[in-house]
């Protein structure tokens, strides 16, 4: 397998480390090398997998579009014209001149737009009140980075890094707001897999070391995305100060381990991930011979090439 050019998140020495992380990225290492190995060092992507992910951004652009307006000053009825022009002018290919299309019936052109405006109309007179910084800015996507105590081979630091879709506040508490779209059912069990999670440490973390302000941790508003309708529901993830120290510490164990698998150039299966979830993407490539699976990799119709760069801003830093 060929690789592609790294982009700016990894070492000008070393080729292979990753020194910028985010969730997304340290959460695939965490899970397994191999899939790490192919999806970031790679740039792979299944074609289903980028469907998700490609609604997941438009859903979040659109409801950033209201909450900057919101934050304006711009009224509920005004705010969601923004969101909803934002989903249709982000949903348009420019370079294809058409919509966005994609066969899944779950998540599409249509099903992003009645998501965005229901979602409006389930939370018009919400108390939750977007934070706003002492420059004027709306705490609104977020991009933060900051250097961890870990020290790479290259002699830098680490830096952890990401995106926070909203600083907000309600009853004199402030919570880290991140939003999610699903196809499945939003019970109790939905909203347990966030406490322990990866993504919503890290989030509470940076709001602790990055904005110094005191979060109650991070609120979840998941999207349950159905042919003929969309269903909202809150939950929580909270996190003490002594969880959040022992997420920092087990970050400093992965690092290491990823620079040992970056100056090797070994990037091991784990095995018992492969069928959790519906099935890894990739098990259809790692259950065929080494000698064969960039044949397979190269299937225009089952992957295609997606970077991932960490340290690209979505908005503010």
């Amino acid at each position: 397998m060929t690789l592609v050019p790294i982009n700016t998140s990894f070492s000008q020495r070393y080729p292979l480390l990753q020194i910028a992380w985010d969730s997304v990225s340290l959460g695939l290492l965490k899970e397994c090398p191999r899939k790490y190995f192919l999806t970031i060092l790679l740039s792979t992507t299944s074609r289903e997998g980028n469907i998700h992910l490609t609604f997941g951004i438009l859903y979040h652009q659109a409801l950033e579009a209201y909450d900057r307006a919101r934050a304006a000053g711009k009224s509920h009825a005004q705010a969601k014209i923004f969101a909803v022009r934002t989903a249709l002018t982000q949903s348009w290919n420019r370079e294809l001149r058409r919509p966005w299309v994609t066969d899944d019936s779950y998540k599409n052109r249509f099903t992003l737009v009645r998501s965005v405006v229901w979602y409006l109309a389930q939370y018009e007179n919400d108390a939750l009140r977007t934070v706003i910084f002492p420059d004027g800015r709306p705490a609104v996507e977020l991009s933060f980075r900051y250097a961890t105590s870990y020290i790479s081979p290259d002699g830098n630091p680490f830096i952890l890094c990401g995106h926070i879709d909203r600083l907000a506040t309600m009853e004199n508490m402030t919570f880290i707001l991140d939003k999610k779209t699903t196809k499945f059912q939003l019970e109790e069990r939905y909203f347990e897999q966030f406490s322990p999670d990866n993504q919503m440490s890290g989030y509470s973390f940076a709001g602790k070391i990055v904005y110094k302000i005191p979060t109650q941790g991070v609120m979840i508003d998941a999207a349950q995305v159905l042919v003929n309708s969309t269903r909202f529901k809150r939950g929580f993830a909270h996190r003490t100060d002594s969880q959040l120290n022992e997420w920092y510490e087990e970050v400093g164990y992965y690092l290491s381990q990823a620079t040992y698998f970056a100056q090797t150039e070994r990037w091991p299966m784990n095995e018992s991930s492969c069928s959790k979830w519906g099935g890894c993407e990739y098990r259809g490539i790692c259950n065929r011979s080494p000698e064969v699976r960039g044949d397979f990799l190269n299937n225009p119709a089952k992957y295609m090439r997606r970077s991932w760069d960490p340290l690209v801003a979505r908005g503010d830093v």
